[in-house]
């Protein structure tokens, strides 16, 4: 599990009504990346997608690491869903829910209009985008939830174009009429796909907890825009007595949902993960929990021996080749890790997040050959990667390629937004790169891009 940006501002919480005051005073939102679970809840999200009748290509789903049950869309077919969410869901079902209740505000083309402005984002610009001007919305009236008076600036000086908090009250401002409309999408979604909406009640009862112990009479009202949980949970309630679907989560999906439950659960918690995943717990997520918490608790040496443990069993996993290359990798052995990265990638050669593990490893190893072939695959298979480029421009640098050094620079930032940076970055490498190669071209094409959205942020 790797983490590839923290974007320090103010939290918001989309599907739930209100936020706990611990997560509004400045912390980190942290946009996270795991192979294991993006694919595990690609494969079970799927049905649910086909479904909906939408693309299972074209809906992505990122993770944000925040202790909150919560989810959201943003940036046309993107799902973002809080690691809180994960570690308190008990069944696939659960998970699956709140996914289908998304995938309802998908399907009914909600926020349309700003989802067209954020459809060619980055999932980090989104968060950044939508983060930045509910700091600028809140500050502007001189109140924020925490309390924070800034006069109409930025506190938290986040990137952010000029206008946003507009764009953000229509992010929030999910009538009541959306919301039902996505929870009866949901419920026909999961029917459809032979799913029970059990799951959805359940988790809106659990939001209906946590908004008991968050609002409070003093919430701005943008962040009330949610009809409350217990006018949901009545219709879902309904919904429930009226479906003829009461099936339990078939093993397959019990097993990857335990897996990232335990995973996620050991990595951000792992003082609880070792409560709940105690020695006699042998089963496979109970050992894979217990590992992570080791390895976050400061015991690399027995992690690492869990893992050959799980290893020797499943051989043909990559998930636990790539385990043990993490916390190889994090312990300083980046060398040995590059074996253990290898592994996972072989079982597995067209993810690009495991691939993006290897590259690191071998980077860090000083493999600098290999890693620049590690990672143009990478960015290949993943153009909008930001950490990736970051460490192409790094590994480029390195091995004294300056040229594509600028190249790479150039994408990194303008991924990221910083338009004069990566203007100037594209014209080095254009001076340096010999005129009409690919990698030439490439850069001509930036210097385009750059300008075409200059031109279009003076029209506006």
């Amino acid at each position: 599990m790797t983490s590839i940006l923290a974007v320090t501002t103010l939290s918001l919480a989309l599907m739930a009504p209100a936020l706990p005051a611990t997560a509004q005073r400045g912390d980190a939102i942290v946009l996270v990346r795991d192979a294991e679970i993006e694919n595990a809840i690609r494969t079970m999200v799927a049905p649910i997608l086909r479904a909906a009748n939408l693309d299972t290509n074209a809906v992505e789903v990122h993770l944000v690491q925040d202790r909150r049950i919560n989810a959201f869309v943003a940036g046309g077919q993107r799902i973002f869903l809080n690691t809180g969410l994960i570690m308190r869901t008990e069944s696939a079902n659960q998970l699956l829910g709140v996914i289908a209740h998304e995938a309802g505000h998908i399907r009914g083309a909600h926020l349309v209009a700003l989802q067209e402005a954020l459809r060619n984002a980055t999932a980090q610009m989104i968060l950044e985008t939508i983060l930045a001007g509910a700091a600028m919305a809140a500050s502007s009236t001189n109140r924020r939830p925490d309390g924070y008076s800034g006069g109409g600036q930025n506190p938290q000086n986040v990137p952010g174009p000029p206008g946003v908090p507009g764009a953000v009250r229509t992010l929030l401002s999910y009538t009541r009429g959306q919301e039902q409309q996505a929870d009866q999408a949901g419920v026909t979604f999961l029917e459809r796909a032979g799913m029970s909406p059990r799951g959805m009640l359940e988790v809106m009862r659990m939001l209906q907890q946590q908004e008991r112990i968050y609002v409070g009479s003093g919430a701005d009202p943008y962040l009330r825009t949610h009809p409350m949980s217990s006018e949901r949970i009545i219709f879902l309630e309904e919904a429930v007595a009226r479906s003829r679907i009461n099936t339990s989560d078939p093993p397959q999906y019990r097993e990857l949902h335990a897996r990232m439950v335990a995973k996620t659960l050991g990595y951000f918690e792992p003082q609880r993960a070792m409560q709940k995943y105690p020695q006699t717990d042998n089963s496979t997520a109970g050992r894979y929990g217990r590992a992570m918490a080791l390895f976050r608790l400061g015991q690399p040496q027995a992690a690492i021996a869990m893992a050959d443990q799980l290893i020797r069993e499943n051989p043909r996993d990559p998930y636990f080749h790539e385990f043990k290359g993490d916390v190889l990798r994090e312990s300083g052995q980046p060398a040995a890790a590059v074996g253990a990265y290898s592994q996972a990638v072989a079982l597995l050669p067209r993810d690009a997040a495991l691939r993006f593990g290897l590259g690191q490893a071998q980077f860090y190893a000083r493999q600098q050959v290999a890693a620049t072939k590690t990672l143009e695959q990478v960015v290949q298979m993943e153009p909008t990667n930001v950490a990736a480029w970051d460490l192409l421009q790094k590994a480029y640098d390195a091995s004294g390629n300056t040229a594509m050094r600028d190249l790479a620079a150039a994408e990194y930032f303008y991924l990221q937004g910083h338009r004069s940076q990566a203007a100037f970055k594209a014209e080095a490498a254009s001076r340096s790169l010999p005129r009409g190669t690919p990698a030439w071209l490439r850069a001509q094409d930036l210097k385009i891009a750059i300008d075409n959205d200059r031109s279009d942020k003076s029209r506006r």
